[in-house]
């Protein structure tokens, strides 16, 4: 009896010497995590694209909404576009600045109608656009998104 109590223990011993990884089997598991590597980088950076381009856009959304409410508000606004660097601006009919937006955070890149460098949005004291209608290009790594002012004044996301 007292044999084979001894044997379990010395058989336990064992196992856990052999609990870890042979120098061959962590060489293919880092072999196979860089074979996956770049699919899933890639992945995760168009992913990234798709996210600063749609939170550029709805910064953008946002600001054209302010300007009615200030229209409302002041009698009249205007926002001011400017491609390069990309910005807005949301100026009340007093002439003050109400906001400014950074639209090229995190490399986003602002194209305006006509390939103009600028461009203005007016809205009158009703809050209804008095501009022709504009449409804002907002690119990143290949990929676009598309925010189209009527002349009215309305937004709509493409």
């Amino acid at each position: 009896m007292h044999q084979l109590a001894n044997d379990g223990a010395t058989a336990a011993r064992r196992d856990s010497a052999r609990a870890g990884h042979t120098l061959l089997e962590m060489a293919v598991a880092l072999a196979i995590a860089m074979a996956l590597a770049p699919p899933i980088l890639a992945t995760a950076a168009r992913a990234r694209a798709s996210f600063d381009l749609r939170l550029t856009r709805e910064n953008a959304a946002r600001l054209f909404s302010e300007a009615r409410w200030v229209a409302i508000r002041d009698g009249g606004a205007t926002v001011m576009l400017v491609s390069d660097p990309p910005q807005g601006h949301l100026v009340s009919a007093t002439g003050d600045t109400v906001t400014a937006v950074d639209l090229g955070q995190r490399g986003v890149e602002l194209r305006l109608s006509r390939n103009r460098a600028t461009s203005r949005v007016r809205y009158g004291p009703i809050g209804i656009g008095w501009v022709s209608s504009q449409t804002l290009r907002f690119a990143k790594s290949g990929q676009e998104r598309t925010l189209v002012i009527s002349a009215l004044g309305r937004v709509s996301r493409r």
